[in-house]
């Protein structure tokens, strides 16, 4: 009977003990529990902060190139994009009809835009050219497609940035899309003049 006594009493000191220890457990991985979501929720704050950023800087370079192309003027404009902000310069105030040769009121433009690149000369650029559906005609002689007659144009306002306005050439590159980037429809006369254009993307040397 003694021994019964003192198995039962070994039994009911054991509880408290088994009890602490699956509290201490419980503790413990509470404990972790709520590291891990502190760290989550740093994290978390920690994007929030880099995105307000990037938002608050994309809203700034869109303020400075809109005041940029109301001193160009001549229809030029800002349109967003996936890839940021971009200047955008109407074919007509740049080219002639089929040709890659800068005209007078686009050399003006350019040298804006240079003065631009030199109060901020850690910004790079992509010279984008583009152009409407219409198949080459008036100078077909120079260009096989579109395809080439963009690209031209990209490169025209590369080399004026280069060579007249002494732009590093390592700041920039170009692309010729063609008729393949559309922002207007090219079934009439209006939309295929929107979609003749070039477009410069600014984008800041750690993007």
């Amino acid at each position: 009977m003694k021994r019964n006594w003192m198995r039962i009493g070994i039994v009911f000191l054991a509880l408290p003990i088994l009890g602490f220890v699956q509290g201490c457990a419980e503790l413990k991985e509470l404990r972790t529990a709520n590291s891990r979501q502190a760290i989550t929720i740093r994290n978390q704050m920690a994007e929030l902060e880099a995105t307000r950023g990037q938002r608050e800087e994309r809203d700034r370079l869109r303020a400075e190139l809109e005041d940029l192309t109301r001193r160009i003027g001549g229809g030029a404009d800002v349109r967003d994009t996936i890839d940021g902000p971009v200047i955008q310069l109407p074919g007509a105030i740049l080219f002639g009809s089929g040709y890659a040769v800068i005209q007078k009121e686009g050399k003006s433009a350019l040298r804006k835009i240079a003065e631009y690149l030199r109060s901020n000369p850690s910004t790079l650029v992509r010279i984008d050219g583009h152009t409407d559906a219409d198949p080459v005609k008036k100078s077909k002689y120079l260009w096989d497609s579109n395809h080439h007659l963009s690209t031209g144009r990209a490169l025209s306002v590369f080399k004026y940035l280069v060579k007249k306005e002494n732009i590093d050439a390592r700041r920039m590159h170009i692309a010729g899309y063609g008729p393949n980037r559309p922002i207007a429809s090219n079934k009439n006369k209006g939309g295929k003049r929107q979609n003749r254009r070039v477009e410069l993307l600014i984008l800041s040397a750690t993007d």
